[in-house]
């Protein structure tokens, strides 16, 4: 096949598949940073640390990632506050959060160890 005999659409093909790849290689040069940070707090049994990834927007704005969070407390209390926590956080993206009822030094010790994270990714 000669590049002289290719078809209007088969030229639209050629040059949608050259705007991906360059595309692609433009996307990862312009994608923020993506900050890591962690905070530590005292829940009921033991410690609640968590690992909060999460980059700034031009304007300041920190928007959240990920949250990872290991605790010592009881599974079966601290967990489902921990995961509403989360989920408030990641759909919301408001860092102004209330203690989940049943679950007070869990949920202190969540919002105590969040609030240190984002203070150190403001720092940064």
């Amino acid at each position: 096949m000669n590049l002289k005999n290719l078809g209007i659409r088969e030229w639209l093909v050629v040059i949608f598949i050259a705007l991906g790849l360059v595309a692609l290689a433009i996307e990862d040069r312009f994608k923020p940073a993506i900050l890591e940070a962690n905070g530590s707090a005292e829940g009921f049994n033991g410690d609640v640390a968590l690992d909060v990834k999460a980059y700034k927007k031009s304007n300041g704005e920190i928007r959240v990632t990920e949250i990872n969070v290991v605790h010592e407390d009881t599974e079966e209390i601290a967990g489902p506050a921990i995961s509403k926590l989360k989920d408030h956080i990641l759909s919301t993206q408001r860092f102004d959060l209330d203690m989940v009822a049943g679950a007070s030094y869990t949920s202190e010790a969540f919002i105590d160890a969040f609030d240190q994270a984002i203070e150190q990714i403001k720092s940064m």
